[in-house]
Parts: C-alpha cells; sequence; structure tokens
C-alpha cells in the first residue's frame, strides 16, 4: 500500500518554480521523483537526480513511473503550452481520458486542469497544492510601503475587472495606471503583458513612474494546480515598465525566492499590497 504522507512526485512545467521548489521537496520527502515536461527545463535539470522527461501526453509512462515509485501524491507546478490534441500520440491510458480532455478543451484552460485532476484522482493518486506543503516558505510574509488613494482605486478597479471577465476562463492579471486600464492579461502570460507597458505608457503621454500589476486567481480556478505566481523576475519588468505597486492575494499566490523577492521590492522600490 502507498505511504500516503511521505512520498510526493513534481510534475513539471515551464518557468523557475519547479526548479527552486526541486531543492525544498526533495530535503521533505525521502521518496520523491520529479517528472518533467518542458522542454525549456530539460537541460537545466541535467545534473539533479530523480528527474524522468516526458511529452505532455505520454500518461501511460508517467504513471507507470509513479506506480513504480510508490507514489500517491502529487503536485504540479509551472505553465504548461496547450498541445495540440489532435496531432497528439495516444497511448493505452490516453486513450480512456482523450474525449473527456477534448471536452474539457472546448470550455477553457480551467475545465482541462480539473480534467487532469480528476483523471489522476481516477488513477488513484491525491493532487496537493505546493502551498499547503510548504506554507510558510513560498508565501509572502508581510506588505512594504503603503498605497496612496489612488492606487487603491486602481486596485480596485482592476480586481473588479478581473472577476467580471473570470466566467470567460481568461485573466489572472491587469494593469492600471490612474485610472487607465493599461493591459489585460490573455494568453501571453504576465511577463509579456507588462513587457508592452512602456511603450503603451508613452503613446498616452504617461511615461510615468506609477501604475499597479493587479494579479489574483480566477474565479472558479483549481487553486491544487494553478496558482499565480511571482518572483524577482516580475519586480524586474515592473521596474523596467516603470510600475510601482504589486497587487495580490497573500494567501493564494506562490513567491519564489522569497528573500531576494523582499529584497527587490526595496532595491525598486515597489509597494506590496495585500488584496482581501
Amino acid at each position: 500500500m502507498k505511504n500516503n504522507n511521505k512520498n510526493l512526485a513534481i510534475i513539471g512545467g515551464n518557468n523557475d518554480l519547479p526548479l527552486f521548489a526541486y531543492k525544498s521537496v526533495k530535503k521533505k520527502f525521502k521518496n520523491f521523483i520529479y517528472i518533467n515536461i518542458s522542454k525549456k527545463n530539460k537541460p537545466l535539470l541535467r545534473s539533479f537526480k530523480n528527474i524522468y522527461n516526458l511529452e505532455i501526453y505520454e500518461l501511460e509512462k508517467c504513471i507507470d513511473l509513479l506506480n513504480k515509485y510508490n507514489i500517491s501524491q502529487l503536485c504540479f507546478l509551472g505553465s504548461i503550452n496547450r498541445p495540440d490534441l489532435s496531432s497528439i500520440i495516444i497511448d493505452n491510458k490516453l486513450k480512456i481520458y482523450i474525449n473527456e480532455l477534448i471536452s474539457s478543451s472546448k470550455i477553457g484552460d480551467g475545465s482541462i486542469l480539473g480534467s487532469i485532476v480528476n483523471i489522476f484522482s481516477k488513477e488513484g493518486f491525491v493532487t496537493k497544492s505546493f502551498i499547503d506543503i510548504f506554507p510558510n516558505e513560498y508565501l509572502l510574509d508581510k506588505e512594504f510601503n503603503k498605497i496612496t488613494n489612488k492606487d487603491r482605486d486602481d486596485i480596485n478597479k482592476g480586481v473588479s475587472i478581473l472577476n467580471s471577465i473570470s466566467k470567460y476562463d481568461n485573466a489572472q492579471s491587469c494593469i492600471v495606471s490612474d485610472g487607465y486600464v493599461l493591459a489585460i492579461e490573455a494568453v501571453e502570460g504576465t511577463d509579456k503583458m507588462i513587457s508592452r507597458i512602456k511603450s503603451i505608457k508613452k503613446k498616452i503621454s504617461r511615461d510615468l513612474i506609477e501604475g499597479c500589476l493587479v494579479k489574483i486567481p480566477k474565479y472558479n480556478q483549481n487553486l491544487k494546480i494553478d496558482l499565480p505566481t511571482v518572483g524577482v523576475k516580475t519586480l524586474e519588468m515592473m521596474h523596467k515598465n516603470k510600475l510601482n505597486v504589486l497587487a495580490l492575494r497573500k494567501d493564494l499566490t506562490i513567491v519564489v525566492e522569497k528573500k531576494r523577492f523582499y529584497r527587490s521590492l526595496v532595491k525598486y522600490n515597489i509597494t506590496l499590497s495585500f488584496i482581501n
């Protein structure tokens, strides 16, 4: 029988979070493997142990690995690019669930992620939220600087916008500056959205150090598998694009390199505000 408390597998996608998480998980769980489905991270994982590289559609190989190493708990981390379901190789396990995944893909990313959790549950695995496993190491502790009344209005406007469009299963973040909605995140992701802001500010003659990045989970978002994430790179891009306020949910946002993150808030003089 699998031990439900002393084992874990990370199923890691793109970005830095799975790489940092590897070190934390390795210390806490003796029975641990890392299943990598990211081509970008594959070269960075060469010196790591217990790494298994799979294609995103190799469900049968994934389940065989989990069973081989007596794994019962899973943690999904990092972003993934949605595959073209019409061109993937369908193995014996995926054949069972492909219709469910196709139906979910027509609804949106949230529905797909929910289906993935459901599929692994049917196969006998429990999906854990990363912040439940590491509630202190990867959650922010305190705010930094004080927001102005104008900032508060911008944050409230951003939250209202994101909540309104959540029903379309889109956008975890937006940028509001002095009442102007400068950008709303689409499929490109938060970083690329931020990178557009400097040129947008110039076009509207507001090339100033101001503006709030608001980042919150969507309604009905699967919080076990898809939480908003911020890190030093987020702050670097905000500074480069002259944004000075970051607003997020303290309890529902993963932070990468927390100590360095707080030092970077000071370095770039970016205000951190928690949304209730």
